[in-house]
């Protein structure tokens, strides 16, 4: 049975023998902070909103300063939990120690600021690849990646893709190869507008996704099936998309059900988690 980060900072406890087995580089390289049991930390049950009190916050701050201490600046691929109420202090302690980062997962809540963001990219200068969530998902950490994350070539977003979201991408990361907006509502426009204005974008993952726009702020929603594209996009620009064939797999006629019954989130995770490009899903 493979221990999680976790279980290793607890074995780290018991004796100087362990605690230095557990330094060894290679259990860092990535950290996961997906699943969390331990006895010792006695985190919190995985739902949303159940990080967010005090109590909480400081028993995230006792695992990351515990992990984190292990680490010792080795991880280059972390991922947080994705029920995580994560905080600008924590972001700040996190980035601070993980100087060689390359690939940020990030929670789906929380309260962090412009400040918190520019503060921890300027530690996060060799990041190549993040997965968006809605904890960032105002356009200020386009900023950030303009100024510090030159070498970012991927991204995921699971927030939803906006028009504003497309123009933000084209202003501040041109140098963008691979996009994945999967499993989340899509502007129309901000699709066509990033397919033919990024010259280095070489994929986007639209699986699953529901396309849609107005052609007017008073006029009524148009959904997009697949076909449809080839109406508004050249052949190269199609030629760079990965998408569900018929646009009605099990997964996206479940993303269209609206039955008052079904778990409100628990499929969330799931597509924060899964990817059609290997590099994106964990």
């Amino acid at each position: 049975m493979a221990l999680n980060a976790a279980d290793i900072a607890t074995v780290s406890m018991v004796c100087k023998s362990f605690n230095r087995l557990c330094r060894d580089p290679s259990l860092w390289n990535k950290l996961d902070l997906t699943t969390l049991s331990s006895y010792r930390f006695k985190v919190p049950h995985d739902r949303l909103g159940v990080w967010k009190d005090q109590l909480s916050s400081k028993k995230l701050n006792q695992l990351l300063s515990s992990v984190l201490d292990l680490s010792k600046g080795n991880t280059t691929y972390l991922i947080f939990n994705y029920y995580v109420y994560l905080s600008d202090l924590q972001l700040i302690y996190v980035a601070e120690r993980t100087p060689n980062l390359k690939r940020l997962v990030l929670p789906s809540s929380g309260d962090l600021t412009k400040v918190g963001i520019v503060k921890a990219m300027k530690w996060w200068q060799d990041l190549e690849s993040v997965t968006i969530t809605s904890v960032v998902s105002h356009p200020y950490i386009f900023y950030a990646v303009q100024e510090y994350g030159k070498k970012i070539t991927e991204l995921k977003f699971t927030c939803g893709f906006q028009e504003y979201h497309a123009e933000a991408l084209i202003k501040h990361t041109p140098n963008l190869r691979t996009l994945s907006v999967r499993s989340v509502i899509v502007s129309m426009k901000g699709l066509c507008l990033v397919l033919k204005t990024m010259k280095h974008l070489e994929v986007v993952n639209i699986c699953h996704s529901l396309i849609m726009d107005r052609k007017s702020p008073t006029s009524r929603v148009v959904v997009y099936r697949i076909p449809d594209l080839k109406d508004h996009l050249n052949k190269k620009c199609l030629a760079k998309l990965i998408y569900c064939q018929g646009n009605w797999c099990l997964r996206c006629k479940n993303a269209r059900d609206t039955n008052p019954n079904r778990e409100p989130y628990g499929h969330f995770e799931d597509i924060w988690r899964e990817d059609e490009i290997p590099s994106l899903s964990h």
